[in-house]
């Protein structure tokens, strides 16, 4: 598998470095970024498949952006790159797939990329996992075990019939980040397209999504029943 990588570091020489590593060894370098605003904003658009991330870079450090990308972009494994030895038990706790030490040589990033494409092959087969907060405490939860993601008086709530907790991402986010796996209800609804598992027709005609699971039905907007109704007809097809 070839890996298209982002690289973020605030050091050009660093950066310039790293690309030449990543291309020698048969990878692509799909963005740079120089701080962590930056970084962020590239995950968005460049899409790539892993990203060696610096530790102390301006406008965020690495460590920061790697706990975020838990919830925001968990498909996309991260590697540290850092001259700080003494970081490494804080970025394992980040569930950062490798630590490299600067000078980062050949031999030592061939090895973490191999353990990125390793994780994105099985990847292809895994569920992907949203960070949610249930009660006081922070979890991981399986997409296939959330229903839907609701908006609600300024808070974004992931739900089923045996799930209820916070989401700290706009919803906006929440269907970037999981594009094909989610059909939009109405405006302040998404739906988990595994979870559904129908529609029902009202009196008066109004129409509501039906979940596999039992959780009660939600009002499908006039704007989305199109799509709803195109999307269970190519799934019965």
């Amino acid at each position: 598998m070839t890996l298209r990588i982002l690289i973020a570091d605030d050091e050009p020489l660093a950066r310039a470095r790293l690309r030449a590593l990543v291309e020698e060894l048969g990878h692509e370098v799909c963005a740079e970024a120089g701080d962590g605003t930056g970084a962020e904003q590239a995950l968005t658009r460049a899409r790539p498949d892993a990203v060696l991330l610096d530790i102390q870079m301006p406008d965020g450090d690495g460590l920061t952006l790697a706990q975020r990308m838990e919830t925001s972009h968990p498909e996309v494994p991260v590697v540290l790159v850092t001259a700080h030895a003494e970081h490494g038990v804080a970025a394992f706790d980040a569930a950062v797939t490798d630590y490299v030490l600067k000078p980062v040589r050949r031999e030592r990033l061939g090895k973490a990329l191999e353990k990125v494409v390793s994780l994105r092959s099985g990847e292809r087969k895994k569920v992907p996992l949203v960070r949610v907060t249930v009660g006081r405490k922070e979890r991981l939860v399986p997409l296939d075990e959330i229903d839907c993601f609701v908006a609600e008086d300024g808070y974004v709530v992931a739900r089923s019939a045996k799930l209820e907790g916070l989401v700290n991402l706009p919803l906006h986010e929440v269907e970037l980040n999981l594009g094909d796996l989610l059909l939009r209800i109405h405006r302040s609804c998404l739906a988990v397209k595994s979870a559904i598992a129908g529609m029902e027709t009202q009196n008066g005609g109004a129409h509501k999504l039906l979940f596999r699971d039992q959780l009660p039905s939600v009002a499908i907007s006039r704007r989305q029943f199109r799509t709803v109704s195109h999307f269970l007809r190519c799934r019965k097809d």
